[in-house]
């Protein structure tokens, strides 16, 4: 079949427009992270007060998942406490974040900048760059399909922000798999499990088996450090003497029945202890396994029948 020479120029044409097409989509630059450097500028509250009646619709307003959403909002309650202190630090990634004025809207893609300080306090001159400022926050977190949310609300500015990360999985390759302690208990769905390690010569040393899952999900890092939760330190001295200390303090929300944990067996020489509490805040008192209840036992569970469902009773 020929071509007519009118057909080949059209063609010439349209293969041109299509190169410099592509040629120009080479050159877009993808959507940069623009920085939160203007603080105070447009505060999404101005109170402490204010940004904690104001959080339930801040979180509506975020691009994550709804059990996300309702975990952040349980975790909260009305008083937006129990929140640990974090510093912002430069460069850090926001997906999102509120901004207020007469116009309040989410922003996306942020990092966090930083303020430089020109004097001290006392009124002396900092040389250019060599000290800045950056910005304090409470955060909260919740582990959802593999992913660790995390919520800010920075003390400049009260904006709502969020990001998230991977989780990572804890994974034992069979042929060097040690032999691993697990614990399994049965907690209710939409309340929290307060645990901790108590022991007398520090923290557990890293090891590979220090895991816990829900139900049949994949094993994952202990998660939901929690530096408020305050067990009954006073009974771990007891046991372990006046050395003893609570290096381990942890509290997340349960999204299924079933617990499970993992340890080195270092845990038989510590004192672990479980708290839970149901979706309408109602607290167990604490379960505490001692150090001569393991006995060697790689397979422990805690049953139902332990739990003290009134904390007011709870043995000191």
């Amino acid at each position: 079949m020929k071509i007519k020479p009118s057909a080949r120029v059209v063609l010439a044409v349209i293969a041109a427009v299509l190169v410099s097409l592509f040629l120009l989509m080479g050159m877009i630059p993808k959507a940069r992270a623009t920085e939160w450097n203007r603080w105070n500028v447009a505060p999404y509250a101005t109170s402490q007060e204010e940004a904690c009646k104001k959080a339930p619709q801040a979180i509506d307003g975020f691009n994550i998942p709804s059990a996300v959403k309702e975990a952040f909002k349980s975790q909260l309650g009305a008083t937006c406490k129990g929140g640990k202190e974090v510093w912002l630090t430069p460069g850090m990634h926001l997906e999102e974040m509120w901004s207020g004025g007469a116009k309040p809207h989410v922003m996306s893609n942020k990092t966090v900048g930083e303020l430089p300080v020109l004097k001290s306090p006392d009124g002396r001159t900092y040389r250019k760059g060599a000290v800045a400022e950056t910005a304090k926050a409470l955060s909260w977190e919740f582990v959802y399909e593999g992913k660790k949310y995390t919520l800010y609300e920075p003390f400049v500015c009260f904006n709502w922000s969020w990001a998230s990360s991977p989780v990572p999985i804890v994974t034992v390759p069979v042929a060097v798999a040690p032999k691993c302690v697990e614990l399994t208990f049965y907690a209710p769905v939409g309340g929290k499990v307060r645990w901790g390690v108590g022991s007398s010569t520090g923290p557990l040393a890293p090891d590979a088996c220090n895991a816990q899952r829900e139900g049949d999900g994949p094993w994952q890092a202990w998660h939901g450090e929690c530096e408020t939760c305050v067990p009954q330190e006073e009974y771990i001295s007891k046991l372990l003497g006046s050395t003893a200390q609570v290096p381990h303090k942890y509290l997340y929300p349960v999204g299924v029945r079933k617990q499970t944990f993992r340890f080195s067996s270092e845990i038989w020489t510590k004192v672990l202890y479980f708290c839970l509490e149901d979706a309408i805040g109602v607290k167990t008192c604490g379960s505490y396994i001692r150090p001569e209840s393991w006995k060697g036992q790689y397979q422990v569970q805690i049953p139902d029948r332990v739990w003290v469902w009134d904390d007011r009773k709870c043995p000191k």
